[in-house]
């Protein structure tokens, strides 16, 4: 009953989807050709040979099968990739990473429709399939299963909320679950969930973010303000509204114990910039909003970024980050960011008390003393001050340990994938 429910739902919402898909074209958040492949009927080549189908939602996620696909291309050179996404962004950061690799390819995932589904199938003809976090798409989950084709779901997560609105349809929540080979979950709590819901065959073996690697990060190019500068720095992290009163707070405390003190605030989202630096101005604070070619203004306090992708420009020079999105009471359920690049280059990491997406990480990364929780910018300041005498060794114990973990992680999560790659 629920199923026929669904696609009855799945055919009388197609028409919104259609019109928000062209909404968002204006808007710059689809491709301008691309977005064909969401909602219309597409045909593509497919390559010869095995082919590994992963579907991540958006950039996060994408970033966390990149150790996975490395290492499938090392060891089977002949072997394909379809990756599909949802998100511009994610099919950005995708080229970005992979350029024009003859074994990649891409497809914005298809409305979860049958019709759009079958021909999906009737072009890429999958060997294995993995779909990545929470991405749960009935029509797709029942058409795998009924092709009989192994079915991983990496890194789920469940959350209470959802899992008590599964729970409700339990039956058919069971039905879809059970199309899975293997569940491997982000953290026990999920683990909990998918048993209790029906799945066969769950695993637990970490965070899967936690097995990426520093090695893309060579690829970057650094900005080393350490240099240029004869200035203690520290770096506030995807900030959003309410928290650069936070940050402007701590510069003040920092102030009075070294004037030659730099904060450097990179906002989650850059359209909120002009609204941080009024409220940062007017705590009497010198603010530069720096866009990417500007050159810092050596008399500025504050340096505001009005850019993306400047977070990994700075770790070589900035050992001391504090991630926003943690601090707000608004975001318990949704707070925190990924910290893991900034751990693995040897930071110390700072963050308030919400960190729900994020939760199990933090608190791994706080029983090896590279993360910390603050509530208070005192608190935080005391802590720069005692960071910026430190000298930090990304080789060190808290490291090693980390590495560690990680490398179990990812060889269990290997494991699981061999056992359908042989």
């Amino acid at each position: 009953m629920l199923k026929v429910l669904y696609n009855f739902l799945i055919r009388i919402f197609y028409l919104p989807y259609f019109l928000i898909i062209i909404f968002r074209i204006f808007l710059g958040k689809e491709h301008k050709l691309k977005f064909k492949e969401k909602i219309f009927s597409q045909k593509f080549y497919r390559p010869k040979g095995f082919l590994f189908w992963f579907h991540v939602a958006s950039i996060g996620e994408l970033k966390s099968i990149f150790p996975f696909i490395d290492y499938y291309l090392k060891k089977n050179p002949d072997y394909n990739f379809l990756i599909t996404t949802i998100t511009l962004s994610s099919y950005n950061e995708l080229k970005r990473a992979y350029g024009n690799d003859s074994r990649i390819f891409h497809q914005f995932l298809p409305y979860d429709s049958k019709f759009l589904i079958n021909n999906f199938f009737n072009n890429w003809k999958p060997n294995l399939v993995s779909f990545v976090d929470s991405e749960i798409w009935p029509n797709f989950f029942l058409k795998i299963k009924k092709e009989k084709l192994p079915f991983i779901l990496l890194n789920a997560r469940i959350t209470k909320k959802s899992f008590d609105r599964w729970f409700l349809i339990k039956d058919f929540a069971s039905q879809l679950v059970k199309c899975l080979s293997v569940s491997i979950s982000a953290n026990k709590e999920t683990e909990s969930y998918l048993n209790r819901l029906g799945a066969k065959n769950v695993k637990y073996f970490g965070n899967v973010k936690l097995c990426s690697s520093i090695n893309g990060l060579e690829k970057v190019k650094f900005e080393d303000l350490s240099d240029s500068f004869n200035v203690k720095m520290w770096c506030a992290v995807s900030i959003h509204p309410g928290e650069e009163i936070f940050c402007g707070k701590v510069h003040q405390v920092l102030k009075k114990s070294n004037d030659k003190i730099l904060t450097i605030i990179i906002p989650r989202h850059i359209n909120n910039t002009k609204k941080i630096y009024l409220n940062l101005k007017n705590m009497g604070l010198k603010v530069q909003i720096k866009n990417e070619k500007d050159t810092i203004d050596k008399s500025a306090e504050i340096i505001l970024v009005n850019y993306y992708g400047a977070v990994t420009k700075y770790l070589k020079s900035i050992k001391q980050i504090f991630f926003g999105k943690s601090l707000l009471k608004k975001l318990e359920k949704v707070g925190g960011q990924n910290p893991i690049d900034a751990a693995k280059i040897g930071c110390s990491i700072f963050h308030g008390p919400y960190v729900y997406n994020f939760n199990e990480i933090y608190k791994y990364l706080n029983t090896q003393n590279i993360s910390e929780e603050v509530k208070e910018p005192k608190v935080l300041a005391e802590k720069l001050i005692t960071g910026f005498s430190s000298n930090f060794d990304k080789n060190s114990k808290n490291l090693y340990e980390l590495n560690n973990y990680s490398k179990k992680i990812f060889e269990g999560v290997i494991n699981e994938y061999d056992k359908f790659t042989k």
